[in-house]
């Protein structure tokens, strides 16, 4: 049986484009074929596992044939995973690195790095002490929920099937969880908390989808015990956030600097990587009291508090109750040595509410969908951007994750085979004084700038739907988050160079980003490293930088929750600013723009240390195949 998986999988994970898959330099040699093959026979067994194991990740690397089950929960169930883990770790040794053809090199690095984060998670024992874990399965829901697959009424059927999976998740969590930490359990019990409340949308999705009778009376009962389901998790997470106090959420510095180098191939030493980040962070803070010098900032700065669209607190119908916790305790902040930042956030605050007020309400969605239409095109008139056929598709964005994001960009399921991007939109809900606020925060014209350069044009959406069709199999499946997230970065300041974001208006909210970015990069280095604890992290948000509580306390959830993800941001920007500014210099006026970026794009999300190398690939394949197209007769092309 797995021998055939191995097979079928063979067929569709390391199909690549034409554009991608022959090099004729690489392939002179027989130890290049046979090298290649071997770890294209290593990958396909270890995502074989992906399916005998992790459904949920099968469903996100583009394997439906998984999608009616979620994850098993339990240590039998890791402990099966870890030892066919180093199997395939044991073949994959076997394949001799330096022999792999170029682009296969990288996939190494990228498989090697896969295996070995996911052995540390398995060895972690993270179903006693991560309620996260758990937490997750809510995602996976919305993962069907969401997406187009190949056909809806298959996919119905398996959103079903997970459903009445969702009872077995809350019963592991209640036999397995023993020693979370308080506040990764709270995250968790938050989570649990807007599952609960915006279930119904699941339940009426199905509903309404249900041919019979029948059919709408199990899917009833089906989603009644899943709700169930919800509130003994969330009463199991809140029980759990306030008897653990003791057990620490931050990894520590060698956990910390395996996850920087096996998710985001960050790999530097931290001492060195401090003060970088600190360099960077006193960059972005010039730059901001730059653009903040161009208003007239009064002499008492005022503090500005960002609201919640929904706090939890009141108990609801169903008789969910949310109490905000409060941390477990820690030392008191630590002075700060040095003087206070010359420019914190709380000048922002001041400025931005003088200029931000009474945004009105329109079809935003229609409107945004147009604008990065349009933006393409002008972009690529521009020899920004090459011609593309990008499509965009906007929607609004489902309720539970409208209580974390105000929006969220889903690229393909890996090999989906229908792929389709998907960013989908918090829209204002609420009374009015609700909906104002949110038309003021999120959709005020500064911020859609920075939505529309960062997350469509030339942002992520528009990067992964162009490279999408250039891309091997493996790269739609197990992309590296680095350059994505760089590539958020770059596409705001290239939209900057380029004319779209010009305002002094709009320069102050670029300005403001890149603050916020260099204050959360330098906060997930000193928060895992325990050279803070949460007070004293919280301490030197509000206290030192000017954040105002609300926001200083989602930072610290999302470093919780993504430990390095704040960095992945900084070094990926960086891998694109320096690459483009290498070839800049290297080509003078033969650079493109437009060509640069298309290379780049169509490389996919791998990691940053073999951007150039691959670049340079790139180069030397367009060069001999146009050598090529010259010396051959009209007649033989």
């Amino acid at each position: 049986m797995n021998k055939l998986l191995c097979a079928l999988l063979s067929v569709c994970l390391f199909a690549a484009p034409a554009t991608q898959a022959i090099d004729l330099g690489d392939f002179d040699n027989i130890d290049a074929i046979m090298e290649d093959n071997a770890l294209t026979e290593t990958a396909n067994r270890y995502s074989a596992l992906q399916l005998s194991y992790f459904p949920e990740a099968a469903t996100r690397i583009g394997f439906e044939s998984a999608d009616s089950q979620l994850d098993r929960r339990d240590a039998e169930r890791d402990a099966q995973a870890l030892r066919a883990y180093n199997i395939v770790e044991e073949t994959l040794k076997e394949v001799r690195r330096k022999n792999l053809s170029e682009q296969k090199k990288t996939d190494y690095d990228m498989l090697q790095a896969r295996l070995a984060l996911d052995k540390w998670a398995l060895n972690s024992d993270r179903n006693a002490s991560n309620p996260l874990l758990y937490s997750q399965a809510f995602d996976a829901l919305y993962d069907l929920l969401i997406k187009n697959l190949t056909y809806r009424d298959l996919q119905d059927r398996d959103l079903a099937a997970r459903i009445q999976a969702l009872p077995n998740v809350a019963e592991s969590a209640e036999k397995n969880l023993s020693t979370p930490s308080s506040f990764l359990s709270q995250l968790a019990m938050e989570q649990a908390y807007y599952a609960y409340l915006s279930f119904d949308e699941i339940a009426q999705y199905l509903l309404a989808r249900a041919q019979d009778e029948v059919s709408r009376t199990q899917t009833r009962n089906d989603a009644a015990e899943a709700k169930k389901a919800i509130k003994k998790m969330f009463d199991l997470f809140k029980r759990l956030a306030q008897e653990n106090p003791e057990q620490d959420f931050r990894l520590g510095e060698k956990d910390f600097a395996f996850v920087l180098k096996n998710r985001y191939f960050v790999d530097q030493k931290f001492r060195p990587m401090e003060k970088y980040l600190t360099k960077n962070l006193a960059a972005a803070q010039q730059q901001l009291a730059k653009t903040l010098e161009m208003f007239a900032l009064p002499a008492q700065q005022e503090e500005m508090v960002v609201e919640d669209i929904q706090v939890p607190g009141e108990e609801t119908a169903d008789g969910v109750t949310v109490t905000p916790l409060e941390p477990a305790p820690a030392p008191k902040a630590k002075k700060s040595k040095g003087p206070a930042p010359a420019v914190n956030a709380a000048q922002f605050y001041a400025i931005a509410r003088r200029i931000v007020h009474d945004v009105k309400n329109q079809d935003f969605i229609k409107s945004l969908t147009n604008e990065a239409g349009n933006l393409a095109k002008f972009f690529a008139q521009d020899s920004t951007l090459p011609t593309s056929g990008v499509n965009f598709h906007l929607s609004q964005m489902p309720g539970y994750y409208a209580y974390f994001n105000a929006y969220r960009f889903m690229p393909p399921f890996g090999t989906q085979s229908n792929p389709e991007n998907d960013f989908l939109l918090r829209l204002p809900s609420g009374n009015e004084m609700t909906k104002q606020e949110m038309l003021d925060r999120d959709f005020n014209v500064f911020n859609l700038k920075l939505l529309m350069a960062g997350q469509l044009v030339p942002g992520v959406y528009y990067r992964a739907a162009y490279s999408q069709p250039l891309l091997s199999s493996f790269r739609k499946m197990y992309s590296v988050p680095t350059l994505q997230n760089g590539w958020e970065v770059y596409a705001q300041h290239v939209a900057n160079e380029r004319g779209y974001i010009i305002t002094d208006e709009e320069q102050l909210f670029l300005a403001w980003a890149d603050y916020v970015r260099a204050v959360e990069a330098l906060l997930d280095l000193r928060l895992h490293t325990r050279q803070m604890t949460y007070a004293e992290a919280l301490a030197w948000l509000t206290e030192e930088n000017g954040f105002d509580k609300a926001q200083a306390e989602t930072m610290l959830k999302l470093s919780a929750a993504q430990p390095g993800q704040a960095i992945s941001y900084i070094y990926g920007y960086d891998a694109l600013k320096n690459l483009r500014a290498k070839y800049q210099k290297k080509q003078g006026k033969k650079f493109s723009l437009a060509d640069f970026h298309a290379k780049v794009m169509s490389l996919g999300n791998i990691p940053p240390g073999r951007l150039e190398a691959e670049m340079e690939n790139a180069y030397k394949l367009e060069k001999s195949h146009l050598t090529q197209a010259l010396s051959t007769p009209f007649y033989l092309n």
